[in-house]
């Protein structure tokens, strides 16, 4: 490496640990003082070398990683919309409202109640390019034959809802090693149920699709998703309600369909990237795996 490529993989491995550090304390003080000391950079400096590596603010990044916990706060269980504020660092209810809102379009409350109620049959999928609500099976879900696929990323142990995490960390890793493609296809393979197995025990992988032989760094691994058949439901909005897309698709599509499960783990494919896009407007497809 030259002196120069050296010195930008040591900004980003930096970065990474801002990165991770925010994960991990999204109740705690993420002041810019805080992360520039976890960053070891300058003050007067840091905020641009982490928009250029990331492509969005530290301040951004804080503001997604809690209120996308807050969201999966409000749907699993009935603490107060106060304690969910403050489990994510909000302490004061009015800003938490004020904040979520701003975010998500709606306040705490709305948002909890609206999803709860409603569930699966308020659910928008995807065709094309065009928005459908309350679409028949056979206009929301496709059937596709997909090869082996090669990931490169790590392993996220815990809480699925906290895979943002792993991603966060193979990205960072992909571009210290320059390992991205020009377009990345980010996925996610997740082994098990979440609603029947324990959140310690929920294991899932994080990765971007890759077809280099190259050999891997020690702190990226290779998986290697198998192929087959699959059902094709286009999720869009929060990654939050993501369930209810899955609902839908095992509760009301698959006993319809004829279809039968194939021993296989569910995968999600990132059509676009939480930097930058409304929560509204991410779209995710999930791959059923089938006969």
């Amino acid at each position: 490496m030259t002196g120069n490529t050296t010195n930008w993989a040591r900004y980003q491995k930096r970065i990474r640990d801002v990165i991770e550090y925010i994960h991990n304390n999204v109740s705690g003080d993420l002041s810019s003082d805080v992360l520039a000391d976890v960053a070891h950079l300058s003050v007067y400096h840091w905020h641009r070398i982490y928009r250029a590596i990331t492509g969005e603010s530290a301040a951004a990044t804080v503001k997604r990683c809690r209120m996308h916990r807050a969201a999966a706060g409000l749907l699993r269980g009935d603490e107060t919309v106060a304690a969910i504020g403050a489990s994510v660092g909000v302490t004061d209810v009015r800003s938490f409202t004020r904040t979520f809102k701003d975010y998500y379009g709606v306040a705490p409350g709305q948002f909890r109640v609206a999803h709860q109620q409603t569930g699966t049959d308020s659910q928008e999928v995807v065709q094309g390019n065009s928005t459908i609500a309350g679409s028949t099976m056979d206009q929301a879900v496709r059937i596709v034959d997909m090869p082996d696929t090669r990931l490169i990323g790590v392993w996220h142990r815990g809480d699925y809802m906290q895979i943002g995490q792993s991603f966060d960390k193979v990205m960072a890793l992909c571009g210290i090693h320059a390992l991205l493609p020009d377009i990345p296809q980010i996925t996610g393979v997740y082994h098990g149920d979440p609603e029947i197995m324990p959140m310690h025990e929920q294991r899932s992988f994080a990765g971007v699709v890759a077809d280099t032989a190259n050999r891997l760094p020690a702190d990226l691994e290779s998986y290697v998703h198998t192929g087959g058949r699959f059902a094709v439901l286009t999720h869009k909005g929060p990654y939050a309600l993501l369930g209810n897309s899955y609902g839908w698709l095992y509760g009301r599509w698959l006993p319809a369909s004829g279809e039968s499960i194939r021993d296989c783990p569910c995968c999600e494919m990132y059509l676009n990237s939480p930097v930058g896009t409304k929560p509204d407007e991410l779209l995710t497809e999930i791959y059923l795996p089938l006969e």
